[in-house]
């Protein structure tokens, strides 16, 4: 019997890209599939405009955001009670090879310690573009780096192998690695949970893989307003906490021109390029926050003050 994956899908007021992806995923070959669909706080009804559009769609509405993390862990848990094998994160924002599916479940039977598997991701505006093709991360600058980013596909990164980590964009997992090492850890909100949840896997002793045979075409920054107020108060915040939690003891001070260098960029950036006093402010709380390891209700308060700011 073929194993049954869920794939989840994380809807906030994108009624048409996330219609483009489920019309997308209906053309798929392997056919043991659910979609499930969190509509994530939206406030213009899409989420049930796209349900009845899609009945077969697994569908659950959420009254308020609860980010990129407990979003897909809300989806997560969903799809284990309806008997999933195996979850899929995929963006919503994104197209798939309609025969993406197989090649995961093949590689996956090879070897118990497969954690995740992430494909060959595109820039869907340039299909022959790539986008992720594998990954580095850094755990004493807690950067995270794209292999391959805005290179043509010549078939260089054509080899399945191991990668340090796999975007949130696409993240295919077994059911028991997630029992194992647990769901995206939800105090991050969104942004660096993907990095942190594969070294969780690693320091367990699972693989991360990059399998090119599994294709999918993202449309990059659709879902999220890079640069936003509410981007850089996570991406400051959020920076800090994987270097709490991840970082070798003693390590960070050998980073701490690295440290000032790159958060001084960003407050220069904001005050002398972009004049917003809002920028710098969502910079100075995302800082503070991290050094004080503030995550109450995800920083609830301060997300919607700056995701109600001007994006400057």
């Amino acid at each position: 019997m073929s194993p049954k994956v869920s794939i989840i899908l994380l809807n906030l007021n994108q009624e048409r890209l996330t219609r483009e992806c489920i019309r997308s995923l209906q053309n798929l070959s392997y056919k043991e599939v659910e979609i499930i669909l969190i509509d994530n706080g939206s406030t213009d009804g899409s989420g049930a405009r796209i349900h009845a559009e899609f009945p077969s769609v697994a569908y659950r509405h959420f009254d308020k955001n609860l980010g990129f993390s407990e979003g897909n862990n809300a989806g997560m848990r969903i799809a284990f009670e309806r008997g999933a094998a195996y979850v899929l994160l995929l963006n919503n924002d994104t197209i798939v090879d309609p025969h993406f599916i197989e090649p995961l479940l093949e590689f996956d039977s090879t070897n118990n310690k497969i954690g995740a598997q992430c494909g060959k991701i595109y820039y869907l505006s340039e299909p022959q573009t790539l986008w992720y093709a594998g990954g580095n991360y850094s755990i004493d600058k807690a950067v995270s780096a794209h292999r391959g980013m805005y290179e043509p596909d010549t078939g260089r990164y054509d080899a399945i192998e191991d990668t340090e980590f796999t975007t949130g964009c696409m993240m295919f997992i077994r059911r028991t690695v997630l029992d194992d090492v647990g769901l995206l850890d939800n105090s991050f909100f969104a942004y660096f949970e993907d990095a942190d949840w594969c070294l969780r896997a690693r320091n367990l002793g699972y693989r991360i893989i990059y399998n090119p045979r599994a294709r999918i075409w993202h449309e990059i920054s659709a879902t999220s307003k890079v640069d936003s107020p509410a981007y850089l108060y996570l991406h400051m915040r959020n920076k800090i906490l994987m270097v709490h939690k991840h970082g070798r003891p003693g390590r960070w001070m050998l980073f701490l021109p690295y440290y000032l260098y790159f958060f001084g960029r960003h407050l220069l950036r904001k005050a002398i390029w972009h004049r917003s006093w809002t920028g710098i402010q969502a910079i100075i709380a995302g800082i503070r926050d991290g050094l004080t390891g503030y995550t109450a209700e995800n920083g609830e308060g301060r997300l919607r003050r700056f995701a109600s700011a001007e994006i400057n």
